[in-house]
């Protein structure tokens, strides 16, 4: 952002302030100077009157120019294609020196004297405006044949540019940073006077019909003027140089210079886009494909889209015979998340709006048409059209305690409060509760909570300002959560890394479509990432899965047989809530080639896989996994539960993904990692004594889920019976509808050895119960 001391001046008296108590005071508020550059015309380059203009005898592309110079009129050579008769110019007499070094002395040009230079802008040291010389007008003050340009403040001024941060899109204009200043130096801001219109001046309704569907997102303002003529002053062109701003068109001149000054984004349209000449022009506004308001012409043809493109044939130039001019305003996230990796041919305006333009629609029309006015002969329609979106304030309520806290030391309460309104924020102060209702301005979009109302307040008292503590040392408890979630991370890291899987890590981003694909949870549109790193990383992973497959995938490609990896990490549902979650993908051979298995180790499957996960988490359960997404392979998937809370899944990829992926057999598990157990270790009484255990088969329905037995008889085992676990399955056609379960059963006391027939009678009495429940009965 580049502004001028002479520019800022327009909006706040800063006449008698030093330009480098301007440039501090700017890096003081956080509108950080990244160059200072002071513009000094040379002496000796006066206002001249060019008093006639003659082709140069011997020369086709010279002219002989008589100059009145106030004193003197002299003869000077110029070969500029604009030079002509009439014209007010800078001269450079003879004895001046210009900032390139050039010095300026009597000449002959092709046999005819010259006594002075007619200068170009950039041999002023001023910036290009245009291929010849520069032209001077009254918009730089009032011109006097043979008065010194260097005694002119408008373009003898100094050029400040100022870095600014992403979120201060309400300091995108000249406007804006006088606003901010004014705060700094407790001056007041300068208003915009208005032109009254005149009482035969006809009605915009007369020529525009604007008509808005519902549901749109932005505010619009209409204003039309049939043009005659239409003129740039030169200190606009000498501004819009400084502030590297272009355009080849006049209007468009005024046009981009008004939105640098006043923040509003404006455009203007040419009338057959919407109607013909004699016909009242027809304006759509609606909702596109993409979300965002777009205009609308002849036939329902998209003219624009609100903040982000226009089509350049719908554009007006300075030859059109009426011309509209459009303010709009729309809230930046709206822009920026709607547009984002979408090809819609956007230009200069999406920069200004994806970070905050000025909502003040009617100054930013207004102070065009002042411009307009200065050296236009135009005829303004009465009044504008208009839609506007109500604005509801958002509100946060603050406790000056907690501000004191947070800035290290209290600031009055009249103080904060003036801070607060010369910002433009609503202030009022409940004194009953000491608590700041501060309202928050359409304009700063970047201000949501108590910490940004903090850093406003403290960037305008100057953070030199707040008096320095010496730092409290206090030492504190170390076992706080932080610290035990650090503890309980690094301990299942490595029990993973302990059964044989390798860490890897990734983005939290992701790509949307693999989301899609696999049937994962998508975050709500409007939550989505407004500037993504790359069209492959466009959206908050709601799993660790995909990209831990990925990874796989190009191991197996370097060849290797057998992959096995983990990741610990955060994911996100479609309300963007953050949680952590540990994911495990194994791929490829059980084991390593040797001579046991004859170099031909076996493939992963599930019930191996489950047992290196069961060393990663010590026990938990398996159910039926019933529904699964785009991932799992139905036929192999399951549910984990963990203390009797279901904590995640485990499953073998689906088989179209292990082929798109080019994977051998893979199995995949992600649970939540809140899930997981990480308790104190309690010491428990053992027994010195022998266990002695009994194997168990019974015929169970082949439809029974071994979880239902497992409850029961975990419900009715008597104390004694310390383990129990499935050791065989076995299924025949001689079985029919029932398979065999094998159960090891394993006894032990405290206080005795049991003898046989205790045994035998455990087992009777827990055969008894799960035959009278189930029906069951032993092989």
């Amino acid at each position: 952002m580049i502004v001028t001391k002479q520019w800022l001046n327009e909006w706040i008296d800063i006449s008698a302030i030093d330009t480098d108590k301007i440039s501090v005071a700017l890096n003081a508020i956080g509108l950080e100077v990244d160059g200072l550059t002071k513009i000094r015309i040379p002496e000796n380059v006066v206002v001249g009157h060019v008093v006639s203009c003659e082709k140069h005898p011997n020369a086709d592309k010279l002219n002989v120019c008589q100059v009145d110079v106030g004193a003197t009129v002299q003869q000077i050579v110029c070969g500029a294609k604009n030079v002509a008769a009439g014209q007010m110019v800078a001269v450079a007499l003879i004895g001046s020196v210009l900032p390139g070094g050039l010095k300026i002395k009597k000449a002959k040009l092709r046999d005819v004297e010259s006594c002075g230079m007619i200068c170009s802008s950039t041999e002023l040291g001023l910036p290009k405006i245009n291929d010849g010389i520069m032209i001077l007008d009254e918009s730089i003050g009032k011109l006097e044949l043979g008065k010194p340009l260097c005694e002119y403040l408008l373009i003898n001024d100094d050029v400040i540019e100022i870095g600014l941060t992403p979120n201060r899109g309400d300091c995108q204009s000249v406007y804006g940073v006088a606003r901010d200043l004014s705060v700094y130096f407790d001056l007041e801001v300068k208003t915009l006077g208005q032109k009254e219109e005149e009482e035969n001046q006809p009605g915009v309704g007369r020529v525009l019909h604007l008509h808005g569907s519902e549901a749109l997102s932005g505010s619009y303002m209409y204003k039309v003027f049939d043009n005659k003529e239409i003129g740039v002053p030169l200190l606009v062109e000498l501004r819009l140089g400084f502030a590297e701003v272009e355009s080849s068109c006049l209007l468009g001149k005024l046009i981009d210079y008004s939105t640098y000054v006043t923040g509003v984004l404006l455009r203007a349209y040419n009338q057959t886009c919407f109607g013909a000449k004699d016909d009242k022009a027809k304006i759509t506004i609606a909702k596109d494909e993409n979300g965002l308001d777009a205009i609308y012409g002849l036939n329902g043809q998209k003219i624009a889209i609100a903040g982000v493109a226009q089509m350049a044939e719908c554009k007006a130039s300075a030859s059109d015979e009426r011309i509209i001019i459009e303010a709009n305003y729309t809230h930046p996230e709206i822009i920026a998340s709607r547009s984002a990796n979408k090809k819609l041919g956007a230009d200069k305006h999406l920069y200004r709006s994806s970070r905050g333009s000025e909502p003040q629609l009617a100054f930013g029309l207004n102070y065009f048409f002042k411009m307009l006015n200065k050296r236009s002969k135009i005829m303004a329609y009465a009044d504008s059209q208009q839609i506007t979106q109500d604005f509801e304030a958002k509100i946060i309520n603050i406790h000056q305690s907690d501000l004191t806290e947070m800035i290290g030391e209290e600031i009055p309460k009249n103080k904060i409060i003036k801070i607060l309104k010369q910002l433009g924020f609503g202030v009022n102060f409940a004194f009953e509760q000491d608590v700041i209702n501060v309202k928050i301005p359409q304009f700063r979009s970047d201000v949501i909570n108590t910490q940004d109302i903090c850093e406003e307040i403290v960037r305008i008292v100057g953070i030199d300002n707040i008096h320095s503590k010496p730092y409290s040392f206090a030492e504190k408890l170390k076992i706080n959560q932080p610290y035990l979630n650090f503890k309980k991370r690094q301990m299942y890291r490595y029990r993973a890394v302990a059964a044989g899987f390798f860490e890897t890590l990734h983005f939290v981003f992701d790509d949307s479509e693999n989301a899609k694909k696999f049937h994962l949870p998508l975050l709500k549109e409007t939550l989505e990432v407004a500037n993504p790193i790359t069209s492959e990383l466009n959206t908050l992973r709601s799993s660790l899965l995909p990209n831990i497959l990925n990874a796989v995938s190009n191991n197996l490609k370097f060849g290797k047989k057998r992959v096995a990896l983990f990741e610990v990490g955060s994911v996100f549902d479609s309300e963007r809530t953050e949680s952590k979650k540990i994911a495990f993908v194994f791929s490829g051979e059980n084991g390593i080639p040797e001579i046991s298995n004859h170099g031909k180790p076996s493939e992963i499957d599930f019930f191996a896989f489950a047992e290196k996960i069961q060393s990663v988490l010590s026990n938990f359960t398996l159910l039926p996994l019933e529904k699964v997404n785009g991932l799992c392979s139905p036929y192999e998937a399951a549910r984990v539960i963990i203390d009797g809370v279901e904590a995640g899944y485990m499953a073998r990829v689906n088989i179209q993904v292990e082929k798109e992926l080019d994977l051998d057999r893979t199995y995949i598990c992600e649970l939540d990692f809140e899930a997981l157990s990480y308790k104190r270790k309690i010491a428990k009484e053992y027994s010195k004594l022998p266990s002695s255990s009994r194997d168990l088969s019974l015929l169970v329905d082949a439809k029974m889920q071994y979880s239902e037995l497992e409850s029961f008889i975990t419900s009715i085992a008597p104390k004694a019976l310390t383990k129990f676990a499935v050791i065989d399955r076995y299924v025949h056609e001689s079985l029919g509808d029932k398979v065999s379960l094998t159960l090891k059963l394993q006894f032990q006391s405290l206080e005795k050895t049991f003898e046989e027939e205790e045994i035998a009678s455990m087992v009777e009495a827990l055969l008894a119960q799960i035959q009278e429940k189930f029906g069951i009965t032993i092989r």
